[in-house]
C-alpha cells in the first residue's frame, strides 16, 4: 500500500469520513507546509536538503498523527494580512524593548495570571491567537480551553498596564487574524469582550476569600 493510501485510510479512520466543507486536503497541505517552515527554522537553514528532510519528517508526523476533521471556511485578504504582520511585528519590537528595560531596572516585575475569553468559535483562530500571544515577549500562554474558548496568560509585568487592557488586546489581535483570514462574521469595528471575557485569577481569589470573612 502506499504511503499515501495508507495516509489517506489512516485520516479516514480518525475522521470518520469526509464532512462536506472539510476542505479536503487542503488542511493537510497547509500543515505540511507549516511543518516544513518549523523545520527550517529549527535547523536555521533554507538549503534543499534540510527542505527535503521536513518535508519527509512532516510527512511521516501527518501519517502517524492524522489531523481531526476541521471545516476549512477562511481564505487569505491580502491586505489585512499585511495589517496583521505590521502590527505584530510591531508589538514584538515594542515589547521587547520593555522587557529589556525590566532586565536593566532594578525594581522586579509584577507578574500576573489572566484568562481571555475569545469573540470566535473556531479551533484554527484560537490556536493562532494563542500563538501570536506567546510570541511577544512578556506573555506566555499557560492554558488553552477549546469549551470556552479561554486563553490562561502569564503577563510578566502586570505594573505597567491593566488586566483588561491586556484583555483587550488580545481580543484586538484575535480580531485582526479573522479579518485576515476572510472571517465573513467580524467587522473593523473594535472588538467587544464576551461576558466573563477578561478575568483575573488573583482578583478571583480575592473576591472568595472576601466573601468568606463576610
Amino acid at each position: 500500500m502506499s504511503p499515501v493510501r495508507r495516509l489517506r485510510d489512516r485520516a479516514t479512520e480518525v475522521r470518520g469520513g469526509k464532512i462536506p466543507g472539510s476542505g479536503g486536503w487542503t488542511p493537510y497541505l497547509l500543515t505540511l507546509v507549516l511543518l516544513v517552515l518549523v523545520w527550517m527554522a529549527l535547523w536555521g537553514s533554507a538549503s534543499l536538503i534540510v527542505i527535503l528532510i521536513g518535508l519527509v519528517v512532516s510527512a511521516v508526523i501527518l501519517l502517524l498523527f492524522p489531523l481531526p476533521t476541521m471545516v476549512f471556511r477562511f481564505g487569505v485578504h491580502p491586505w489585512r494580512t499585511l495589517v496583521l504582520v505590521g502590527r505584530f511585528l510591531w508589538d514584538v519590537v515594542v515589547a521587547s524593548i520593555q522587557v529589556g528595560w525590566l532586565a536593566l531596572r532594578p525594581r522586579s516585575p509584577q507578574p500576573e495570571v489572566t484568562t481571555v475569553r475569545l469573540a470566535g468559535d473556531s479551533d484554527l483562530i484560537e490556536a493562532l491567537t494563542g500563538l501570536a500571544v506567546s510570541l511577544v515577549p512578556g506573555s506566555l500562554i499557560v492554558d488553552a480551553d477549546a469549551e470556552t474558548r479561554t486563553l490562561t496568560i502569564h503577563v510578566l509585568d502586570a505594573e505597567r498596564r491593566t488586566m483588561e487592557s491586556f484583555g483587550e488586546q488580545v481580543l484586538a489581535q484575535e480580531q485582526r487574524i479573522r479579518l485576515a483570514l476572510g472571517d465573513e462574521s467580524v467587522n473593523d469595528s473594535p472588538p467587544s469582550p464576551r461576558p466573563g471575557g477578561v478575568r483575573s485569577p488573583a482578583a478571583e481569589r480575592g473576591s472568595r476569600r472576601g466573601g468568606e470573612a463576610r
